[in-house]
């Protein structure tokens, strides 16, 4: 377009550069609110504080206001962080100030270098709502005794000003959680879903269950290290029409897992039948030794899945977040104690499952191990 000299000049505002732009001090109270977007970016999100240094980062940055220069990790660290953390404290603890019952729950683990930690969460009810709040997530550099958890929990509690008005603590079923709580005086209830997860394991020392499992662990095992048996049992699986699922290995630690492993095991079966069968793979695994799945594994997985799905089930119903489960317990105990009864005409197999299930939960929350009994000054006992 042709601009005759007789045009108006054009505002000095158009006609600066970006380059001038740039060079213009941004508002110290924008600044403060990029820092709080970048800040509660690395916090909400888990980023290594490493991420704001990062050359794609500040590129990033640049793009969206070229006047902003995102602090170093050193200033995220111990400045950033740290105040939106006091900030937040404070609000908590302003909360937890108009509430007068609290519920805790505390659990302690070790990072992937063997570090120690133990939280701490509060759970109470405000305006009619269910509220939980993370206090403290504290490094552990002592042995963890009941005294030692008794003191760490404690000065929690006193941090947040809730001594006082702790009503009951959940915890695992560890020995020393249980001197923590006598030690602080809060009623202990035990974790649920632990408990059910601990009568889940029983199973590894049935010996007819660990033969059996161990067999299709190692067919399953040997499938996913085969680069050709993924190949092959994927082709079964399209011709079989089953979903392609990648076959689940369990770890006795992890909760369930070994119910997910025959679950899947029972989904892939004809697929996973079928590649065995298959030549590109039958004579690697006949060289290895490998014991063929039978009918008779699968009729046993049929099984364990049709009497373990109940305490499956069980532990997602009581895993809840965001809802009070305390009052489905024994309603759930009772249902599980008929569950696993043996009757006249179980398998010797599943006698056993039955039987080794349940010899832990038929002696849990009875009323002289968990006494409902009156508590710091509360005449009627613990309310919920």
């Amino acid at each position: 377009m042709v601009v005759s000299s007789s045009s108006p000049p054009a505002p000095i505002g158009l006609l600066q550069t970006p380059f001038t732009l740039a060079a213009r001090k941004i508002p110290s109270n924008q600044v403060e609110q990029c820092h709080r977007a970048v800040t509660k970016f690395v916090v909400k999100g888990l980023h290594p504080f490493a991420t704001v240094e990062t050359p794609w980062f500040r590129e990033m940055t640049k793009a969206l206001n070229p006047r902003y220069t995102p602090p170093c990790r050193t200033v995220l660290s111990n400045t950033l962080i740290p105040a939106w953390y006091e900030v937040e404290k404070q609000n908590v603890i302003t909360e937890l100030a108009n509430v007068s019952k609290v519920a805790i729950t505390s659990d302690g683990w070790s990072s992937l270098a063997q570090d120690h930690y133990i939280t701490v969460t509060a759970h109470y009810s405000s305006q009619g709502k269910l509220h939980q709040k993370v206090l403290r997530t504290k490094a552990v550099y002592r042995a963890q005794t009941g005294e030692t958890v008794a003191v760490e929990i404690g000065e929690v509690l006193e941090e947040f000003g809730i001594t006082h008005k702790v009503v009951v603590m959940t915890v695992d079923n560890a020995s020393n959680m249980d001197v923590a709580a006598k030690k602080l005086d809060i009623l202990k209830l035990g974790c649920f879903a632990h408990t059910l997860n601990l009568a889940a394991q029983n199973v590894y020392s049935i010996a007819t269950v660990t033969r059996w499992a161990a067999k299709l662990r190692a067919v399953i095992v040997w499938m996913k290290r085969s680069s050709v048996a993924k190949i092959v049992l994927k082709e079964k699986q399209l011709l079989l029409k089953l979903p392609q699922h990648t076959m689940i290995l369990d770890v006795k630690t992890r909760w369930n897992s070994l119910f997910l492993m025959v679950e899947r095991f029972l989904e892939q079966y004809p697929a996973l039948q079928a590649a065995v069968l298959d030549p590109r793979i039958r004579k690697p695994m006949e060289r290895d030794r490998l014991d063929r799945i039978t009918d008779e594994d699968f009729t046993k997985a049929e099984e364990f899945i049709k009497f373990m799905k109940v305490l499956y089930t069980s532990t997602l119903c009581v895993s809840s977040e965001k809802t009070t489960t305390c009052g489905q317990i024994l309603p759930i105990l009772m249902k599980l104690k008929a569950h696993f009864t043996v009757q006249e005409g179980d398998s010797s197999f599943v006698s056993n499952i039955k039987r080794k299930v349940f010899t832990d939960l038929s002696g849990c929350y009875q009323e002289e191990k968990n006494p409902t009994v009156p508590r710091r000054g509360d005449s009627d006992g613990p309310k919920f």
